[in-house]
């Protein structure tokens, strides 16, 4: 069985809907439970008081983004079948700006704003109805934005294309950003909240480099499972055959010539037709 199961036909629609229904619900329960359903826990970040929204965000990145790099190199996952976003610089500028002001004002974002309605805050009430407004104001402004929306319109892109590294590598940078966040907030956080450490150890250079060394090891381990998942296609070549001499007879149609004396006989491809190769596909 291949990952992702809907889009590979693995499941039916019906299946597919339950598969949604269920992962909502679940999604929707860890977040309330880890406090993302009141606006004052999200907003501290920005002030910085509370440092929970980045290591949750942190860490589903992380793992979101090694779950996809590994079960695509031991072929559990058909990585395009996954849907990717085309990029919209113009849009995702000013889309970034506008959500990270609106979540500072409102005090959520979309996701959370539901979780909170859902248990029955007011203010992520207001907040949704707040959005419904703005999309309709979007929809019906639409040829006015057209152009700021279009802008730097670049396709399907990914930081391994952009950057030209290999995946692996990448995922092993995005390791090591989540790390030194999350060492960062525990050693620069705000002593005055109360908050358990994450860990209970002291980092020394030593510890680091040793971090260090882990994280681009599994980066090339990843790297170069995928990259050797590539199969180059070789074209199968026959055994040059010697060329035949034979004195072909003369035409008897008016207007054909005959082949001259002694030029080599054409030799026809194996199986009557021209073979074509696939070309091998990689997932880097």
């Amino acid at each position: 069985m291949t990952a992702p199961l809907y889009a590979t036909g693995a499941i039916g629609e019906e299946a597919g809907f339950i598969a949604i229904f269920f992962l909502g619900l679940f999604f929707g329960f860890f977040l309330e439970r880890a406090g993302f359903g009141s606006a004052r826990k999200l907003t501290s970040i920005f002030y910085f008081k509370d440092w929970s929204v980045l290591r949750v965000m942190f860490t589903a990145i992380v793992v979101a983004m090694l779950g996809l790099l590994y079960f695509t190199g031991i072929g559990w996952m058909e990585a395009d079948a996954v849907t990717q976003k085309e990029t919209f610089l113009g849009a995702q500028i000013a889309g970034g700006l506008l959500l990270g002001a609106g979540f500072i004002l409102g005090g959520y974002c979309p996701g959370t704003s539901a979780v909170a309605a859902a248990s029955g805050k007011l203010d992520a009430i207001a907040y949704i109805a707040g959005m419904l407004f703005g999309t309709f104001v979007f929809a019906g402004a639409y040829d006015w934005l057209q152009p700021l929306y279009q802008w730097g319109a670049m396709g399907v892109k990914t930081l391994p294309e952009v950057l030209g590294w290999q995946p692996g590598l990448v995922a092993a940078a995005v390791v090591l950003m989540a790390v030194g966040a999350f060492a960062a907030t525990e050693i620069w956080g705000n002593p005055t909240i109360d908050l358990s450490r994450a860990w209970q150890f002291r980092i020394t250079p030593q510890a680091a480099a040793a971090g260090f060394a882990l994280v681009l090891a599994f980066g090339l381990v990843v790297g170069y499972g995928m990259a050797g998942r590539v199969k180059p296609v070789m074209a199968e070549s026959a055994a040059p055959a010697a060329p035949a001499v034979s004195v072909q007879p003369a035409s008897t149609q008016p207007g054909v010539m005959a082949a001259p004396a002694g030029a080599p006989a054409p030799v026809a491809p194996p199986g009557g037709a021209v073979r074509k190769f696939k070309k091998g596909k990689s997932c880097s």
